[in-house]
């Protein structure tokens, strides 16, 4: 029997942590998507009275702090970005490089896809646009710039602590998930989302990011065992 020390059990542990992850955000991306599609609209009330709440507490400065804020969660900018880091920190040629930049950007947009697919199926409408205080353009759920915030700052931070693996990992994550949840307050803040639309949003890249971390580390403990 593998001791409690060994590396399979280690390796174990590695691969349940992000199934887990993975499990508990998809059980709660449905349990929202249930309730944005009116199959069972348990967070109606909830999303009425926070977003009423937002747009009466909205100041000018605020406002406009929240416009600037959000429009950097575009995966306009989010997408190229992730793709020139993942070829700056990966060690190698610049084939190598250029490898590992397409493959992560092509897990980013895998996902962006996804999202946008779910989006149209479930045509939820965004809130009525006299709340609005900048233009939005597209469906509700999940919300799109939540989603490209979120995989762009769970992709960055991976690719940092993959590169510098003898530094601390927590402010690295800190940051990530801050900067997710920073973009989620400015779409409810600014009227054009519903707060389960953001909540969506970041379960669904958790399970996203989480399942893809599982084939990750599965794929690492056959070529290591091999």
């Amino acid at each position: 029997m593998a001791s409690k020390s060994s590396p399979a059990h280690t390796a174990g542990l590695s691969v349940r942590t992000p199934v887990w992850a993975a499990a508990v955000a998809l059980v709660a991306f449905l349990a929202l998507l249930a309730s944005a599609s009116d199959f069972l609209p348990w967070a109606t009330g909830f999303d009425l009275d926070v977003h009423a709440w937002f747009v009466a507490h909205r100041t000018a400065g605020w406002t406009t702090a929240a416009a600037v804020i959000t429009s950097t969660a575009s995966s306009a900018y989010t997408a190229p970005l992730v793709f020139l880091v993942a070829a700056a920190l990966t060690r190698g040629s610049v084939r190598a490089r250029l490898t590992r930049a397409v493959l992560v950007l092509l897990l980013m947009l895998s996902a962006v896809l996804g999202r946008f697919a779910i989006s149209e199926l479930i045509a939820r409408p965004r809130p009525p646009t006299a709340d609005w205080a900048v233009y939005a353009g597209g469906l509700s759920f999940p919300s799109g710039h939540t989603s490209d915030a979120a995989l762009a700052a769970g992709l960055i931070a991976w690719l940092v602590v993959r590169r510098f693996d003898r530094a601390p990992r927590w402010p690295v994550w800190l940051v990530a998930a801050g900067y997710a949840l920073l973009i989620a307050w400015t779409r409810v803040y600014l009227g054009v989302h519903w707060p389960t639309d953001v909540l969506g949003s970041l379960a669904f890249v958790t399970a996203w990011l989480s399942a893809a971390l599982v084939f990750r580390r599965l794929d690492e403990r056959v070529a290591t065992s091999s």
